[in-house]
């Protein structure tokens, strides 16, 4: 895997890079998170805009994206608003989420942005061609909160996902069995052996799925979503114990 360099973080190389969502409505709040996560060691923060106070202003999500992104200097900073059909707090219409993106993007202070799917091919593709021109990193996710689709299906999605210009594919399903989170693990595997030379971001969620959150240095999966006290989705693992837990399987299998 050819890792992504950001701001010293090596995603994509050894254990995966652990990420915490931050998702306190007021940025006062989400600075003092900040530092909690910093203590804890966490590698990469996403700023969750749907939990903004401030989110239909994108001049004050420009104000506030500059403060977040002074407080983290060595972190890999994620810009997401996350749909409410992804699993979000809410939703916007497309315009509306297209020009929150791109003020966002286009200000510089972010690291990466989450593009979801839904939007259509076109609008992603208009995101992803502002964020190259700006410096800024993609993510481009989808989410199934009922299940988990074929492996061949997941393939074929990420691969789409790699042919659209996504920097990084993410791709979360919902786990129901444990034979669920095995076929993330193929489609993952396949797609990193075959298809893609950079970081992937997949997982199953729920209890059942949780196994994939921590042994995605196997299989191709380079970050791993953890809760520092509440959980951003079901079946994400404590910060202290994903890392004591990755680090044990990096030595184990090194």
């Amino acid at each position: 895997m050819e890792p992504l360099e950001i701001k010293g973080t090596s995603i994509g190389e050894g254990v995966p890079k652990t990420i915490v969502s931050l998702m306190d409505p007021e940025v006062a709040d989400l600075l003092a998170t900040i530092e909690e996560c910093k203590t804890a060691g966490v590698d990469c923060l996403e700023w969750r805009a749907d939990f903004s106070v401030n989110v239909r202003d994108s001049f004050a999500m420009v104000q506030d994206g500059r403060k977040i992104a002074a407080a983290c200097p060595d972190n890999p900073l994620l810009f997401t608003f996350r749909s409410a059909s992804q699993g979000g707090r809410l939703s916007l219409p497309v315009d509306e989420y297209l020009a929150l993106n791109r003020a966002l993007i286009e200000d510089g202070q972010m690291d990466l942005v989450d593009i979801e799917t839904w939007i259509g091919d076109a609008a992603a593709l208009e995101l992803i061609a502002c964020a190259k021109a700006h410096g800024v990193k993609t993510i481009l996710s989808y989410h199934d909160f009922k299940g988990t689709p074929s492996v061949e299906w997941m393939v074929s999605l990420l691969t789409h996902m790699i042919d659209l210009g996504a920097d990084i594919p993410k791709l979360a399903t919902m786990a129901h069995t444990p034979a669920d989170a095995l076929h993330v693990m193929e489609a993952t595997e396949q797609v990193a052996r075959l298809h893609f030379d950079g970081p992937l971001l997949t997982m199953a969620m729920g209890r059942d799925g949780s196994i994939t959150r921590l042994t995605g240095e196997s299989f191709g999966s380079a970050l791993s979503f953890c809760a520092l006290h509440d959980s951003s989705a079901p079946g994400q693992v404590g910060i202290a114990q994903a890392q004591r837990i990755m680090k044990d399987l990096h030595a184990a299998i090194a």
